[in-house]
């Protein structure tokens, strides 16, 4: 079975799990030496690379680097250290567990959401390079996100979810917030502080315990020279706060302490203490990481940016997680900025983010595959041989809506003719054309095809409802949001808007123009006029006349005088639409015929065109339908 990575390279702790491809079960954590989270820091010893607890210089290490990964914009040094870190971390995971490598299709790696597209590139190759397979760099609210919605310790409503949720992520170098509507993350909506994150409270409480020390000036001269004993010294400061953390209520009054030995040019000691005052302290302490201002105030402008994003659809879920969330003062901090709102806290908040970076190479997957096989079904062979298998049954009702639309347009200009708007039936012939031509173009034949063809899509999408459901069901959708027909087709593709004249094209529309106007003519403008003059009582009136023309002038000539005669307007009126209609259905049964023969003729490439664009619409809002069900899977 395929298998994805989770790798939370952090700032300050890193953690990576394993999801099976298509397992229902939860991401495994797997072990960094023996432990689920190590610390982010990495040496040389006797020529190998070190990492984690082996990384100190208690332990012999050399050349020991912590906090690279908030360096890594800034510092070219730090993407060495990255990339070595990342070595050491693969070659344990190949000793801990040997096979495991070789079913890893794909590594998914976190980012604080403020890298570009760019910079995540960059990334990604520099962890293939220390030989994690198929990287690719996401934002860590997003895994965050994405592990609370599939999280099954956590028990949210996934309705809620759903709603509007906002995911912040405290790690050690960065707070980064994500805000989730309808289960889409907003676009430009990833923020958050660059600089503020729990590893400027570690600095902080080391800076606290120097000044406090009676050795302060040495061993303020020790960390500024020795980069290796800094970095020890941090990590225990770090340790100390999680300590507390862990049980603030313990330490509140009784201090948290730890004794360090620091051996540079002499044995130095350094007590790290830590109760509730000097938490207080600490917090409103100017730090220079933060421009000289405080924790507190920093944490105070980032929750009333997010307040200013998600105003108009304030969070239902507030997601907290990353190990600093586990600071009371940070967990009251979010409580009031978003006081209607559900707090979570992620149970092992140092497990999280690699767990949902392990979803999100799965939803990724799924995704790819949704969109490529949708595409495949809406753009391609099936969909549009589909249509041409069926596209005859549209022939018979389309002639039928086409004569309609022509006979209405013909007794338009006949009524056009009565009233004197038009003086002749030769005039009375073009106006005719052209009022059928722009009704034909127009959106009356689209109307009055609606029904026909939205039931004719219902049948057609029928076909393809197993395929998509089987599609579905690989992806983890529901199929009922990609259901084709029923209720989801009047809202869906049902709603086919089709432009039968763009469908025709000109060459066809023309062809079938002249079919129509050879039979709509004859009921009208046939024989120059004696079919429209004859109709009714002014038949009866015009008869002597006409009889007597016939004799002199013969037939032709009558047909020519009758076209350009300007018969009196009171004459005009005594042709009747009820005729001219009689007149006109005589002629329907041989019209359809023929229209039907002009649209099945191949060569006039109707079925083609029809085909064709019929395909393009549909394909579309399938499409349509696919991005609305993706939200599905992303969420």
């Amino acid at each position: 079975m395929v298998k994805i990575l989770g790798f939370d390279l952090g700032d300050g702790e890193s953690a990576v799990a394993v999801l099976d491809g298509e397992s229902t079960v939860e991401p495994r954590m797997l072990p960094l030496f023996g432990r689920v989270s190590m610390i982010s820091a990495v040496g040389m010893r006797e020529g190998r690379i070190v990492v984690g607890e082996q990384a100190s210089v208690l332990a012999g290490a050399q050349q020991v680097q912590v906090r690279f990964k908030s360096r890594y914009l800034t510092d070219p040094d730090a993407h060495a250290a990255v990339r070595a870190f990342a070595q050491g971390v693969m070659a344990e995971l190949v000793r801990a567990e040997p096979g495991l490598m070789a079913e890893v299709s794909r590594t998914v790696v976190g980012c604080p959401a403020g890298w570009g597209e760019g910079r995540r590139q960059q990334y990604a190759a520099l962890l293939e390079s220390a030989g994690f397979p198929n990287v690719s760099v996401e934002p860590e609210p997003r895994a965050a996100f994405l592990y609370a919605r599939h999280a099954r310790g956590l028990r949210v409503d996934p309705a809620m979810m759903q709603q509007s949720a906002l995911v912040i992520d405290v790690g050690s170098s960065t707070t980064d917030f994500a805000y989730i509507v309808d289960g889409r993350q907003q676009s430009l909506s990833s923020f958050g502080d660059t600089n503020l994150g729990g590893g400027v409270l570690d600095e902080l409480i080391l800076e606290r315990c120097v000044k406090a020390s009676p050795d302060r000036r040495a061993l303020e001269r020790v960390l500024a020279e020795s980069p290796a004993w800094r970095s020890y010294c941090e990590l225990e400061a770090r340790r100390l706060k999680e300590r507390y953390f862990l049980d603030e209520q313990k330490w509140a009054q009784e201090p948290l302490r730890a004794q360090l030995l620091v051996c540079y040019d002499e044995t130095l000691m350094l007590e790290l203490a830590l109760d509730a005052r000097a938490v207080e302290e600490i917090i409103h302490m100017p730090a220079a990481a933060l421009g000289g201002r405080s924790f507190t105030d920093t944490l105070g402008d980032a929750l009333r940016a997010a307040q200013t994003v998600s105003r108009d659809r304030p969070p239902q879920v507030v997601i907290l997680t990353g190990g600093a969330s586990r600071m009371a003062f940070f967990q009251q901090a979010c409580r009031e900025a978003f006081a209607g709102s559900l707090l979570v806290l992620c149970p092992e908040p140092e497990c999280s983010i690699a767990r949902g970076l392990a979803y999100c190479g799965r939803v990724d997957e799924r995704l790819a595959l949704f969109r490529q096989e949708t595409a495949s079904i809406a753009r391609g062979d099936k969909l549009s041989a589909a249509v041409g298998a069926r596209v005859h049954e549209l022939y018979q009702p389309l002639a039928s809506v086409l004569f309609d639309t022509a006979m209405d347009s013909a007794l338009d200009a006949v009524a056009l003719w009565r009233s004197g708007g038009v003086a002749t039936i030769e005039e009375l012939d073009g106006v005719l054309a052209d009022s059928i031509r722009r009704a034909f173009e127009g959106e009356q034949v689209r109307e009055r095809m609606q029904g026909t063809l939205r039931a004719w899509t219902e049948g057609l999408m029928r076909e393809l409802e197993d395929e998509l459901t089987r599609l579905c069901v690989r992806c983890g959708v529901p199929p009922e949001h990609m259901s084709l027909s029923g209720a989801r087709l009047r809202t869906g593709v049902g709603s086919v808007k089709l432009s039968m004249g763009s469908a025709m094209g000109m060459d066809v529309l023309s062809g079938l123009l002249g079919v129509v106007l050879a039979a709509v003519g004859a009921s009208i403008c046939g024989g120059g006029g004696v079919a429209l003059v004859s109709a009714g009582p002014v038949g009866m009136l015009t008869g002597a006349v006409a009889g007597v023309l016939l004799a002199l002038l013969g037939k032709p000539g009558l047909e020519r005088a009758l076209r350009t005669v300007r018969l009196p307007v009171l004459m005009r009126q005594l042709v009747t639409d009820g005729s001219v209609r009689r007149g006109l259905l005589r002629q329907r049964p041989q019209a359809e015929r023929a229209i039907i023969e002009a649209l099945a003729d191949p060569a006039s490439g109707f079925a083609a065109g029809l085909c064709q664009s019929l395909s393009r619409t549909l394909g579309e809002q399938l499409e349509r339908m696919a991005r609305d069900a993706e939200m599905r899977i992303c969420a």
